[in-house]
């Protein structure tokens, strides 16, 4: 391990709590809130210091264990009255929500010591400050911190009124920090594109995602530059001020390191945070560390936004003569995480056997369909059913994993736990279960697809893909958010559209930089109460030279030969790169330089000829979405919906003429 920069000094600024968990019998109880950093600062043989707000009790406490963590110095530099900064943890790993609760939280009165504020920063003389905001008044730190000259980092887990206020004071930040449970995640509609477009973000020079077990990324905003790392598995004992942890590991190795690195260190550190709540064993785990070596691991890697595409099959009892409240709470976690669960009971009915051949068999394919879909199946044993078992058969019998979610351990029949991927006996183990084998799958080797294909959830790209399945092709399907205004009703539609199949290979491609600036009606949404809006307004210049170019470079980057556009001769958007003769030089010019090919099985086919092709492939048509003038329902006059209304029309006269 190597020691931070002498030059890094850091100053940690918030509330100090009393950790209780409530939901681990002999757990101990810990000093919280700055602590979490401190003891990763302390494990890394970090320079730092404390500037602590607490109630009075706990300041000899406070002082006491800063000497032990090895804190230069420890100022209290606020006073907490009215309550005790207790709070109370429902689900200490994280498995879902993890039920925070702060003890008399609203009968607190804060008192901010801005004198023992300045002097400590003037006598500690830290090159940064770490600001994790709480029940203080922002306002009151503003005057001290506005005439430091280092660097400021924020952490914005719970509010962002302290942001927002300190934003207003022209304050800038080095970093700003969050997690996907985050206030500031959640305002943004849990979009990562949404943060990144947010005014508040104007005012910072980064910002720190920190994406729970799925790994993390962070943002250098000047330069528009990505930068990202996986997560490490570990037997979770508590995700408590996990995240903090993570903060002070980062910032610390971000000057010496690049921010891969950086980032990936954090992460290995946080996990060894989680694994225990003793700090000794902790501070000798990190010290153990060869950080050259951290950087050279895999780790599991799923970004939030991929996580939705994972469809995840709940089998198990879900009946209302049954206890069900561990499926509910997995349901929960599960979508507290981001994937897709589904409990098929619920979702496609209640099968008693009084109803009719009909509406069984309606059931029964609905159940088969939703199987196909999903990534994984997780089967929660409350009793002995019979239909739990068979769906597990039916998940094995696919190839696609299978976990065996068994609470009480009443699992004995040996072809059950051998059609098992795995068996798990705890929620937790059950979450982790779940990051590791999409994680795993995230990872899968890309040589072995044979075909790109450019996808949007329209009526010719599904059908294609649903075509070229057929016919034996490896298919990864790419997405592009070139910022259309209907980005969000494309993807999921999809997500809903696609052979299930193909759903975990989707990748998202986003380029929306490109057309920012751009006045068409494909970009910014027109009120079609109000505005004329004509084929012109949809043109979008390049289109298809950008799509097919990108779409060569990640081929030719990964090894696919072929890239497939489900482009037809009865479109008529204004396109100049729409000819015949164009799409035939550029996969020239690309077979030429490179080992990509351009294919375009639909170039000849009318509208008519694909939705007849879609029938006979099965491809749910009706579910497709083509619309480029609307992002919530079809219009019906823009180009892409006209075609489609004569298409259908022209195959309904086709059958008609022929019946």
């Amino acid at each position: 391990m190597r020691k931070s920069k002498i030059n890094d000094r850091f100053l940690i600024l918030g509330e100090v709590f009393t950790d209780v968990h409530l939901d681990i019998k002999g757990s101990p109880v810990r000093l919280g809130g700055i602590f979490h950093s401190a003891r990763a600062f302390s494990a890394m043989n970090c320079n730092y210091a404390l500037a602590a707000i607490a109630p009075k009790y706990l300041f000899g406490s406070i002082s006491e264990y800063g000497k032990k963590l090895n804190a230069q110095r420890t100022a209290i530099v606020g006073e907490i009255d009215g309550a005790s900064n207790v709070i109370t943890i429902q689900d200490s790993p994280e498995n879902g929500n993890q039920g925070y609760e702060e003890i008399l939280r609203k009968q607190s009165n804060v008192t901010i010591d801005q004198e023992e504020l300045s002097r400590i920063i003037e006598e500690y003389n830290p090159t940064d400050i770490i600001i994790y905001p709480g029940k203080y008044n922002i306002e009151e730190v503003l005057p001290v911190l506005k005439s430091f000259k280092g660097k400021l980092h924020i952490d914005v887990q719970y509010g962002t009124e302290s942001l927002k206020r300190m934003i207003a004071d022209n304050i800038n930040f080095d970093t700003i920090i969050l997690s996907t449970s985050s206030t500031l995640f959640e305002e943004n509609d849990f979009s990562v594109i949404n943060l990144v477009n947010s005014p508040l973000m104007a005012s910072a020079k980064s910002f720190l995602l920190k994406e729970n077990r799925g790994g993390s990324r962070y943002y250098d905003i000047i330069n528009r530059k990505w930068y990202e790392a996986p997560a490490f598995k570990t037997d979770t004992v508590h995700s408590v001020g996990v995240g903090d942890c993570f903060n002070a590991a980062f910032l610390s190795q971000k000057s010496q390191r690049t921010e891969e690195a950086a980032l990936k260190i954090a992460s290995y550190i946080a996990m060894l945070y989680a694994s225990t709540f003793v700090f000794d064993e902790f501070k000798e785990l990190v010290s153990s560390l060869d950080f050259n070596d951290v950087e050279t691991l895999l780790g599991n890697r799923i970004p939030w936004e991929e996580r939705e595409k994972h469809h995840i099959y709940i089998a198990g009892p879900d009946f209302p003569d049954v206890d069900t409240r561990l499926i509910e709470e997995l349901y929960n976690n599960l979508k507290y995480h981001n994937f897709t669960p589904h409990r098929p009971v619920l979702e496609n009915g209640l099968i008693t056997g009084s109803e009719s051949e009909e509406q069984q068999e309606e059931a029964y394919r609905k159940d088969i369909a939703l199987l196909e879909k999903s990534s994984l199946l997780i089967a929660v044993i409350l009793n002995d059913d019979p239909g739990t078992y068979v769906e597990i058969g039916w998940m094995a019998k696919s190839g696609k994993p299978v976990i065996i979610f068994d609470p009480y351990k009443q699992v004995r029949n040996l072809f059950v736990k051998k059609s098992a991927n795995y068996i798990a006996h705890s929620m937790s183990e059950v979450i982790d279960l779940v990051y590791e084998i999409l994680g795993r799958k995230n990872r899968e080797v890309l040589e072995d697809y044979d075909a790109l294909l450019l996808a949007s959830g329209g009526l010719d790209s599904t059908v294609l893909a649903y075509k070229l399945l057929s016919e034996g092709k490896k298919v990864m399907p790419v997405f592009l958010k070139y910022g259309q205004h209907c980005a969000d009703t494309e993807f999921n539609t999809l997500l809903d559209v696609l052979p299930p199949k193909l759903i975990p290979h989707i990748k998202v491609i986003n380029i929306e930089d490109i057309y920012k600036y751009s006045q068409s009606r494909m970009i910014r949404e027109p009120n079609l109460w109000l505005d004329d809006v004509t084929s012109d307004d949809l043109y979008l210049p390049y289109r298809n030279l950008l799509f097919l170019s990108i779409a060569a470079s990640v081929a030719q980057t990964l090894g696919i030969k072929e890239v497939y556009s489900a482009f037809i001769n009865s479109n008529h958007a204004k396109e100049i790169d729409c000819s015949r003769e164009f799409f035939d030089r550029l996969s020239g010019i690309l077979s030429e330089y490179g080992a990509v090919q351009i294919k375009m099985p639909f170039r000849d086919f009318s509208k008519a000829d694909v939705i007849r092709l879609g029938i006979n492939l099965g491809v749910p048509l009706a579910k497709t979405y083509s619309c480029q003038a609307n992002s919530t329902t079809p219009c019906g006059v823009c180009p892409n919906c006209v075609d489609r209304l004569n298409g259908f029309k022209a195959v309904s006269e086709f059958y008609s003429d022929n019946n």
